[in-house]
């Protein structure tokens, strides 16, 4: 059966062609010892066909866009994710060379088990501990916080470098954090405000509510992984490290000598990117970050070579940080709603967005 990428959107009711795929695969998932949600079992007919209820109090009213599900794993009751990839990738490689590397959970999402599909064997799934988005809840709220963020972002770059994996496509999409401190209830994959799809989940409230998503200051410590290795390149050795082409990912923009034709080093890229992800993704929308303003402009200075490796990076991010009061670590972050006001002024600081 194709498991491909097909136009058909699933609703309310109905599945949609890649949801269909997932039902195929269901009995054959649940024997490996993965359950699907009640949606994807063969046989499904929605509670709003059968009683009647609005989709918002129906959990299999829920739906899936794509070749990445939630299931529960069967032994232990855990939550895991569930993603359809080609055995022969690069992600796939990537993931079962750090699903063998000591201390690589500590930096990238664990592969916990790749099983080949049956009648497709060049392609697999790839189990995944579920974790949640960093974007969700979207904000930080305080310089500590994002801090804490940055100096993980940097020792999981550094750690990734160190075996000679270049990312290529770093943006706050492609992390993810562990929310069992963040989120005590836990939530449901496909509609995260929910603990279970139906029940609601409550920002910030008192911890007596078994509900609550505490703030990340609450919650701390927190760790933050990187995801999504499919654009990225490993070498065998530092000596095998060789330039790369390819004019990929989302915030290439940020960094000049990504190109299709012209080799560049992988590897002085991922530190511009970790600069075009604070500028794009943090400085454009937050007020308080301003003292981070020249360590940026070192790791986005547009000659690669006189920009820092990633451990410099971070020794240079650590000297900055250890120079901080427990006032200015406190300090409020304020999300601007506009950013007009904010472009005029990174760009008067040396930091002008690249051009959409």
């Amino acid at each position: 059966m194709s498991t491909g990428k097909l136009a058909t959107s699933p609703t309310w009711t109905s599945l949609g062609e890649a949801e269909r795929a997932w039902v195929h695969y269901q009995p054959f998932l649940e024997a490996r010892g993965y359950m699907l949600r009640r949606r994807y079992r063969p046989g499904w007919v929605s509670d709003i066909v059968a009683f009647g209820k609005s989709p918002l109090d129906c959990e299999d009213s829920i739906t899936c866009h794509g070749e990445v599900l939630d299931a529960t794993r069967l032994l232990t009751g855990d939550s895991v994710v569930l993603k359809m990839v080609e055995t022969s990738s690069a992600e796939t490689s990537i993931a079962a060379f750090l699903a063998c590397t000591p201390g690589a959970e500590k930096h990238a999402i664990q592969t916990l088990e790749v099983i080949p599909m049956y009648d497709n064997p060049q392609r697999a799934f790839m189990v995944m501990p579920r974790m949640r988005a960093v974007s969700d809840p979207p904000f930080f709220y305080t310089v500590r916080e994002f801090i804490e963020f940055v100096e993980q972002v940097l020792q999981g770059l550094v750690f990734l470098h160190s075996k000679n994996i270049a990312h290529r496509d770093i943006c706050t999409a492609n992390m993810v954090m562990d929310a069992s401190l963040l989120i005590p209830a836990g939530f449901h994959f496909g509609r995260t405000c929910t603990s279970d799809g139906v029940q609601c989940l409550h920002f910030d409230a008192d911890d007596a509510n078994p509900l609550v998503i505490k703030s990340r200051t609450r919650a701390a410590p927190i760790r933050y992984v990187y995801i999504d290795f499919g654009l990225s390149v490993r070498f065998r050795t530092m000596e095998a490290r060789q330039l790369v082409t390819g004019e990929r990912g989302r915030l290439r923009k940020h960094v000049p000598e990504i190109c299709e034709t012209v080799p560049y080093d992988a590897f002085k890229a991922d530190v511009g990117l970790v600069g075009g992800m604070l500028l794009g993704e943090f400085l454009l929308f937050y007020r308080g970050l301003d003292f981070i303003m020249p360590f940026v402009r070192k790791l986005r200075r547009r000659d690669p070579a006189r920009r820092p490796d990633a451990a410099t990076a971070l020794v240079l991010f650590q000297r900055l940080v250890s120079k901080m009061d427990e006032t200015a670590l406190e300090g409020p972050l304020r999300f601007c709603l506009t950013q007009a006001s904010r472009k005029a002024m990174l760009f008067l600081h040396g930091l002008g967005l690249p051009k959409s």
